[in-house]
This record gives C-alpha cells, sequence and structure tokens, in this order.
C-alpha cells in the first residue's frame, strides 16, 4: 500500500493540472452530510441516528462493500417508526474521514463500540449486514453476544469468499481482476479519471433528493481509497470472522439471499444459514441488492425480528 500511495502521488504531480481540477470540481459539488460526525480517536465517523430515543431495540445497519448509510434510505426511515435506528459510514466512505492505514471487520466493531458509547445508545441491538457488512455485524455478535439480541444478514458474503487458501483458479482470477479495478480507481482519482469514466464508488444513481451526495461522495478520492483497502485486506477480515467465537447457539439469526445460482454462492448462503440452532433462511427472486429492490421486505423481516409472530413467513 505505500508503495501505491508513491505511485498515486506521482500520477497527481504529472497530471497536475487535471489534480488541480478535480479538487476544484470535488470543493464545487460538496455537500454537507445529513447525520452527524463522531470523533473516534484518530477518525471521524459521519452517523445517522434516527427513532425515539427510548425505543426497547437500536438497529444498527452496516452497507456493503463500497457503499454507505446512503444505502438505506429506503429502510431506516421505515424502520425508525418501530425502533431506534442507526446507520454510518465506515472511514473513507461518505462523509467519514479517511485514514492512513489498513482497515478490517475487528476496526468496523472496535469503532462501532466507541459510537454506541458516544452516542448513549444502549442495547439490546439488531444488526443488520449488507454483503461485505455481513462479515462486520457477525463478528460484533460473536464478540459481543450478551448485546445483540438478532442477526440479519442481507445476501451476505461468507468469510470463505476471502480466504485464499479456499479458493480454486476462477475465483482467484477473480479477485485479482477486480482489486485491479480497485487499484486504478484509487491511483487515478486525484486526477479525476474515475470520474471521467463515470465510474464512481458505490451507487451511481439514487432517487431525490440523494443524487446530489452521490454525485459528490461516489468521485471522492478518499472514497476510491477505501473501497481498495477494504478489499485488499479482506483476508484479514475473513480471518477475524474464521476466528471469532461461533455466534450463541439461540440467536436468532435471519438469512435474506438473492437469487444468486453460482454454486459456490449458493453453498455459501447455505452454511451461513446453519450459524445457529435459530437461523432461518428467506429465499428472493432478488438481485444482490435486496434492501434496495425489495425494501419492505427487509423491513418486515426486521419488524419480525423484533416482534415474532408464532409462524415466521418465508417472503419470495
Amino acid at each position: 500500500m505505500k508503495y501505491d500511495k508513491w505511485i498515486k502521488h506521482a500520477i497527481e504531480v504529472v497530471g497536475f493540472p487535471f489534480t488541480l481540477t478535480n479538487m476544484y470540481l470535488n470543493r464545487k459539488r460538496k455537500v454537507d452530510g445529513i447525520g452527524q460526525r463522531i470523533k473516534i480517536r484518530d477518525k471521524i465517523i459521519h452517523t445517522i441516528v434516527s427513532g425515539e430515543k427510548d425505543a426497547d431495540y437500536t438497529v444498527i445497519l452496516d452497507a456493503g462493500l463500497s457503499c454507505c448509510s446512503l444505502d438505506w434510505h429506503y429502510i431506516q426511515p421505515q424502520v425508525s417508526k418501530f425502533a431506534r435506528v442507526l446507520s454510518f459510514d465506515r472511514p473513507g466512505y461518505g462523509w467519514s474521514s479517511a485514514i492512513n492505514k489498513s482497515y478490517t471487520s475487528e476496526d468496523v466493531v472496535n469503532d462501532l463500540l466507541h459510537i454506541l458509547e458516544e452516542l448513549q445508545i444502549k442495547p439490546p441491538y439488531v444488526l443488520v449486514g449488507h454483503s461485505f457488512g455481513g462479515l462486520n455485524m457477525r463478528l460484533f455478535a460473536s464478540k459481543y453476544p450478551e448485546k445483540v439480541a438478532s442477526l440479519i444478514l442481507i445476501d451476505s458474503v461468507h468469510e470463505k469468499r476471502y480466504l485464499s487458501h479456499e479458493w480454486d483458479s476462477i475465483r482467484k482470477k477473480s479477485h485479482r481482476k477486480n482489486l485491479n479495478v480497485f487499484r486504478f480507481g484509487y491511483l487515478t482519482s486525484g486526477i479525476g479519471l474515475p470520474k471521467l469514466l463515470k465510474q464512481p464508488v458505490g451507487r451511481k444513481y439514487l432517487p431525490e433528493p440523494y443524487q446530489k451526495y452521490v454525485d459528490y461522495i461516489g468521485y471522492h478520492p478518499k472514497s476510491y481509497e477505501a473501497v481498495y483497502k477494504e478489499f485488499l485486506y479482506s483476508d484479514k477480515s475473513a480471518l477475524q470472522v474464521e476466528n471469532t467465537n461461533a455466534l450463541r447457539a439461540d440467536l436468532p439469526v435471519t438469512i435474506i439471499s438473492s437469487n444468486n445460482t453460482d454454486p459456490t454462492w449458493v453453498e455459501h448462503q447455505n452454511l451461513l444459514s446453519k450459524l445457529t440452532k435459530n437461523t432461518i433462511q428467506i429465499k428472493t427472486n432478488c438481485h444482490h441488492s435486496i434492501h434496495l429492490e425489495n425494501p419492505d421486505l427487509v423491513i418486515e423481516a426486521i419488524k419480525d425480528t423484533i416482534n415474532p409472530k408464532k409462524e415466521k413467513a418465508i417472503f419470495q
């Protein structure tokens, strides 16, 4: 990563006019976050808190790789009607500050503890993680079982996806290709090349009034650094989850799976469906971002884990 920083700096020096132009455009497009920024040791984390302070449960939302708190724009307002809700931007994403070191699931959990303490948000917590965010939420639930009421994983990755010793030749090639894409975005983000190619970090389009936020944070250089570093160190995050304690056997867990028919993905979803003795799996006809394609399903799953029904429905 240190070598990459030197290359990025060199590119910005050689392309100095483009670097200045990109800095100007970033400042021109700047919009303030829609939540509050919390100082956590050497960094600032942007958070959005909604719902009643005296609610019985707090729902914590963690987005997938490359995404931020804006990903929950359909979910958070509706869940806030019956629970307190916290969404946040991991370092470098959204309006959180960048950091000059590796950042793994263990760091997410530690920062989240400080955020909850700073905001005086007490357990029990309902943890909701999409894709890569599922690793973070699983690690939290494993390390602090007494604080967690339930866990909901939205088409979450399994740790085996990022453990290199689990890969076949096809997976190795795919991982290297993705890593090179993220690296290219990071190295050229200072001169604004990803912006010229219209390749933002995270969502390219969101419904109004959120598009202006996407146009700013999606093309900010720190966002490209965040996704590259998170993917670069994903094996460390996977090992942290693999080596932690098993989840509490009676912990209610809901697995919401997409229609991805890749055999390895299906296998991993099946593994997740066996995390505890109290795990159910909801199979859908949705693509990967289920919380955007069918938010009502996710909202009902959260509501159901807070107020369990006698018979839990399996949505399609």
